[in-house]
């Protein structure tokens, strides 16, 4: 059996609290986006919503087209937000925002090598 890379089961993600006190949260390697009421929340619509995208993009008829659907970056601006929660968290703690790890569940992951 061929190897998997982990890094390509770890996709990057954050989120921070918008000023009408909702959550926003971006996962920047499929580029999807949640608003949610709560950080606890947010964390739960963004696994499920990577794990509908991921389970829909295996799916598809169209075989060629899914290693361009499992890597559509976010737009470089979400990439900075990210990397500027980081550097603050890094500081001093921010409860209004964090950054964390969202683990694609092994079964996704193997379904889909060795296209991804």
């Amino acid at each position: 059996m061929a190897e998997i890379s982990p890094h390509k089961l770890v996709l990057n993600c954050y989120g921070h609290r918008t000023f009408n006190n909702r959550w926003y949260g971006v996962c920047l390697e499929l580029n999807l986006a949640a608003e949610a009421g709560s950080s606890d929340e947010l964390r739960e619509k963004l696994y499920d919503m990577v794990i509908s995208y991921i389970e829909t993009v295996l799916d598809t008829d169209e075989k060629e087209s899914i290693p361009h659907l499992l890597t559509r970056r976010a737009p470089i601006k979400d990439w900075l937000a990210y990397y500027v929660i980081r550097l603050l968290m890094f500081i001093k703690k921010f409860p209004n925002n964090f950054t964390f790890k969202q683990i694609i569940p092994f079964h996704l992951a193997h379904s889909c090598w060795p296209r991804c």
